[in-house]
């Protein structure tokens, strides 16, 4: 029996989407390839190679068990591997890596022609998704004006007709399902990635929104449940956004710092690879020569590792906690792709601009979508505040008309000996159904603008806190407000 059990549902599971392999294979093939520049054995690479944390590992850790284990030959084994690949992408290259084996091509040279490959199928793959992004973007305004029209044409059909039960609960749901999905579309459109590295140790930005989060949140969700029950929903989700504010602010200012860094440590990278080689000696000491001044939001944490570094303290030990501290997965991948390939006897000038080149690639491919995304997120905003002020509006506005409704049916019941007919339409109503499908409406839009910014601009799921926040005070505050402005206008 070739495989296991576990390493088979392992590989049929990991080779079920392209898309989110597509990542961790160029990040795979790129390290690969710079600790091939060394020169080392097939079988460096591969103990290597199965060391990282990348879904795409368990294949070539299938290829170096069958090997080391059953004795087959590389070759072979890669071939038995690609047949329980169910990815195109994994299956082709496995089958090309057993081919350049039986010819007698160059590992460097065969990784560092599949890297360069691999990078631009997933630059035209992640600008294929940008572009979806953006169409989608625009769908999902339009679904969110629909859904908010939708709702404010059930409200005034009620005063006209008594459309029963079950077509209000129909129309509930299709809001519901309407919103959800337009949700899960922009989700599925964005392009996959992961730019937060997560660790025990992370950022401060980060331990302290995680910190916040769990210290407000708990305590908000608590009594936003007392103050619904006692002053209202509006009560409950301001109370509820207020209590969000703080991790989402520090949520925020996480994630635009390593933007910033994985902006900047493709320079970083470049500068070092290039002083060790051409001064022919190690990191350590080649850092001691970097120009660090155009390096603004990465220097504090360079000078960090310079300094640990020059304590002697194991060099494995300061890159891992010079990770760590950056939070950043881009930054990870690449310092494994620079420090392995160099401490394997590769040139670091060739190995820096192997792991450079990938973290430029993958931070102007996230600038692109920065440019769809942000915009899309900033939009949302206003665009809740103004569908959510406007279903609260149509309500207090059809209150009114049913009070006076109330007021002109006790008048003709007073004057009954007139015999004055009933009217066929605008019977007063009882406002509690009508009441409860906006006020659910509110609810969904507030859970779907919140997951739907998200989704754009990707990033840690902590920035779920940050445009919470603003859409649940932005919830509250019209709940507040508009009744009280609505009240007085018509009045």
């Amino acid at each position: 029996m070739l495989f296991t059990r576990s390493s088979a549902k392992l590989t049929e599971k990991e080779s079920s989407d392209s898309a989110v392999l597509s990542f961790d294979l160029f990040s795979n093939l790129t390290y690969m390839s710079a600790v091939s520049t060394g020169d080392v054995p097939r079988d460096v690479i591969l103990q290597h190679a199965i060391t990282q944390n990348y879904r795409t590992t368990i294949y070539f850790k299938q290829v170096y068990q069958l090997t080391k284990r059953l004795g087959f030959q590389y070759g072979r084994s890669f071939q038995l591997v690609s047949q329980r690949a169910k990815a195109e992408t994994i299956k082709g290259l496995l089958l090309r890596f057993a081919a350049s084996i039986s010819t007698g091509v160059r590992e460097n040279e065969f990784l560092s022609q599949e890297a360069r490959v691999e990078r631009d199928q997933y630059s035209n793959m992640y600008q294929r998704s940008v572009e979806t992004l953006q169409k989608w973007g625009d769908a999902y305004a339009a679904i969110l004006v629909s859904v908010a029209l939708s709702v404010v044409v059930v409200m005034i059909s009620t005063m006209l007709y008594d459309l029963g039960n079950y077509f209000v609960y129909m129309i509930t749901a299709t809001m519901l399902i309407m919103s959800f999905v337009g949700a899960f579309v922009i989700y599925k459109s964005a392009p996959y990635e992961i730019m937060s590295f997560k660790s025990y140790k992370g950022p401060v930005e980060r331990s302290r929104a995680v910190f916040l989060l769990l210290l407000f949140v708990p305590a908000g969700a608590l009594i936003a449940i007392i103050m619904w029950a006692t002053a209202g929903l509006g009560m409950a989700l301001l109370v509820l956004g207020f209590s969000l504010i703080p991790a989402g602010i520090y949520a925020h200012i996480d994630h635009n710092k390593v933007t910033r860094i994985d902006d900047e440590f493709d320079k970083f990278l470049r500068s070092l690879g290039n002083v060790a080689e051409s001064l022919g000696t190690t990191l350590t000491a080649a850092m001691e020569r970097v120009d660090r001044r155009s390096l603004r939001t990465l220097e504090p944490y360079v000078m960090r590792l310079q300094s640990r570094l020059r304590s002697r303290i194991t060099p494995k030990v300061c890159w891992d906690r010079f990770v760590d501290e950056t939070g950043s997965e881009l930054v990870n991948r690449s310092t494994q792709m620079f420090v392995d390939g160099t401490s394997m006897g590769g040139s670091p000038a060739q190995v820096s601009n192997v792991a450079s080149d990938f973290v430029l690639t993958v931070s102007l491919l996230r600038a692109r979508r920065h440019v769809t995304a942000l915009p899309f997120a900033y939009l949302t905003i206003p665009l809740h505040g103004a569908m959510s002020a406007l279903l609260v509006f149509v309500l207090e506005i059809m209150k009114t008309f049913n009070d006076r409704l109330l007021e002109a049916s006790s008048a003709l019941t007073a004057q009954a000996a007139l015999n004055i007919p009933d009217l066929p339409a605008f019977h007063p109503k009882d406002m509690g159904q009508t009441e409860a499908l906006t006020l659910g409406a509110v609810v969904v839009l507030t859970i779907t603008n919140t997951l739907a910014p998200k989704f754009a601009t990707g990033g840690h799921n902590l920035k779920l806190a940050f445009y919470g926040s603003i859409m649940c005070i932005l919830s509250g505050v019209n709940l507040i407000l508009i009744p009280s402005v609505a009240g007085s206008l018509l009045n």
